[in-house]
């Protein structure tokens, strides 16, 4: 069960890894003129930090560290609200392109199904078990 859990995790991850490489990928190709307030875009840094902090807590789930396991739930919740909060403050213009037609339609509610099937085992008692 340990395995499976941590290949889960390791899908999650680079599903993730996908979606944030995707949006460094549309903010590049986006026209970013100097008519940008970039002072308001606190979207990006709370994200680029909420990223970072994502990682660490699939290291610490394939770790089997308490730590993972406590923090995973929140985290799931706070990637939700920060898409929306920062679409409020400072709406993202997509480029539609095949890559974003495959991050949308593919990558992301495949996420999103990785993220319930690590949180569904991280309640099972099979791998509740094997954390420490």
């Amino acid at each position: 069960m340990n395995k499976v859990f941590e290949k889960a995790v390791l899908v999650k991850s680079l599903l993730f890894l996908l979606i944030v490489f995707w949006g460094g990928y549309n903010f590049t190709v986006i026209d970013t003129s100097g008519s940008r307030e970039y002072f308001t875009d606190i979207g990006n840094v709370l994200f680029l930090v909420f990223s970072v902090i994502y990682i660490f807590n699939a290291f610490f789930l394939i770790k089997l560290k308490n730590l993972g396991r406590l923090t995973y739930l929140p985290l799931v919740l706070l990637f939700v609200f920060l898409g929306f909060i920062s679409e409020l403050f400072n709406p993202m213009q997509i480029k539609q392109d095949y890559f974003y037609l495959f991050t949308f339609y593919i990558i992301s509610p495949l996420f999103f199904i990785m993220q319930g099937i690590v949180l569904s085992m991280l309640m099972s008692k099979g791998v509740q078990e094997n954390f420490r």
